[in-house]
Parts: structure tokens; C-alpha cells; sequence
């Protein structure tokens, strides 16, 4: 019985998922088929986590949380197909992807909702750790119900301590401005290298100083939300 990540017995399913169940799900079904086809050898569920499997308390967020092996045809692949095919399922996922002689854990984080009465799903956020030994036990479950165990799996691959939702959009949201931020401050550089008026050195340093503050305290604030 397949158990690479030495979860409990009772979580593990480890069935062949047919390729056509997600071709079924699709409305693009043709670019669905084609791309499971290309890309992908076999898909197996290896894992179920429910509060029976695990014996902990429901979620207010997780009702499951579905561990699935991608084997890839080729040593190379792209996580965009994934983002498409986890739109799919209508359930919180974790991803081992099998390439070669590598093996890579994705993480997209999926906000579920209900709106009218109906579930909806929203996917937000995606981790991903590359090249990975699973004999080193990356994802451990803990926790005494399942969204603490879903966060602190998101904790595990972010190495950001992750209490809900609201937090991993925090994060989301404080590293996009830190990348803009950078940027800018890159580009800035730039102009003050190929600026002759001593002038408008003065002063595009002055913003490059302030750019620079602004990236510590964003630093920091992430710092303050490691684990």
C-alpha cells in the first residue's frame, strides 16, 4: 500500500483516479483531455482526510482535505495545468507531483464559501515546494480539527505560521506590495545611476531612501509572521 507521506492507515485511499472524471467536471472538456493526456501518466487519490479518518473535530473552514500523485510523462512539467484541474474539485487539495527522478508537494489554498446556498470556491494562494525527500516526513498532520490541520500544513510549506484564511491573504497581500515595492526601487537606482542634474539625483534619492524604508517595515511585518 502506497504511503509516502506515513500518514495514518485510516486516511489512506491510494485508488487510480480516471482521467475522464476530470474531463467530465470540466466545461472545457476537449482541453481538459488533451492536456491530462500530454502531461500526465497517472493520478491517484493516495489520501483522504476527513474528522473520521483523523479523529478530529469538523472544520469551520475544511470539511476535507484530499491528498492526490500526479506522475508526469516527462522530467518537466508547468504548475498552471494544476490551477485548472484544482478548480475541479470541490474540496481542499494537496498535490505530489512525481517528474523524473524529482518530487515536488503544491499547495493551493481554496477559500470555500456559501453564497444563495451555494458552495462556492475560490482558489487564492499557492505553495510550492521543489525536489523534495518525503522520507523527511515534509507534511506532519497536527492539530485537534481539521482546519487547524489544513493551516498547519499551509504553515509547513509557507514556513509562515498560518492560523486561517484571513491570514494567508494577509501574507498574500504584504508580499505583492514587497515585490512592487522592489521593483520600483530597482528602477529607481536606474535613474539615479543615468541622471546628470545633481538636483534630481538629490531628489530621486530622497525617494529611493523612502522606497527603501518602506521595504524594512514590509520586511519586518513578514518576519513578525514566520514561524
Amino acid at each position: 500500500m502506497n504511503n509516502p507521506l506515513q500518514f495514518p492507515a485510516t486516511t489512506i485511499v491510494d485508488r487510480l483516479i480516471p482521467k475522464a472524471q476530470f474531463v467530465k467536471a470540466s466545461s472545457t472538456p476537449t482541453a481538459v483531455r488533451t492536456l491530462l493526456a500530454d502531461e500526465f501518466e497517472q493520478i491517484r487519490l493516495l489520501y483522504v482526510l476527513r474528522p473520521d479518518t483523523v479523529n478530529v473535530a469538523e472544520g469551520n473552514e475544511v470539511k476535507e482535505i484530499d491528498v492526490f500523485l500526479f506522475l508526469c510523462k516527462t522530467d518537466y512539467y508547468s504548475v498552471n495545468p494544476f490551477c485548472g484541474i484544482d478548480d475541479l474539485i470541490p474540496r481542499h487539495t494537496i498535490y505530489i507531483v512525481e517528474h523524473g527522478n524529482h518530487t515536488d508537494l503544491l499547495m493551493q489554498h481554496k477559500r470555500r464559501s456559501v453564497v444563495a446556498g451555494t458552495v462556492k470556491w475560490s482558489r487564492e494562494v499557492s505553495k510550492l515546494l521543489t525536489d523534495i525527500d518525503l522520507a523527511t516526513r515534509p507534511l506532519q498532520i497536527e492539530g485537534q480539527t481539521l482546519d487547524r490541520i489544513y493551516f498547519n500544513f499551509f504553515s509547513q510549506m509557507s514556513g509562515y505560521k498560518i492560523d486561517n484564511s484571513a491570514t494567508i491573504a494577509e501574507i498574500k497581500e504584504l508580499e505583492t506590495r514587497l515585490d512592487k515595492i522592489r521593483h520600483e526601487a530597482e528602477n529607481l537606482q536606474k535613474r539615479v545611476r543615468n541622471e546628470k542634474q545633481f538636483n534630481l539625483q538629490i531628489e530621486l534619492n530622497s525617494q529611493a531612501r523612502a522606497l527603501k524604508r518602506e521595504i524594512t517595515e514590509l520586511e519586518a511585518q513578514l518576519s513578525n509572521l514566520k514561524k
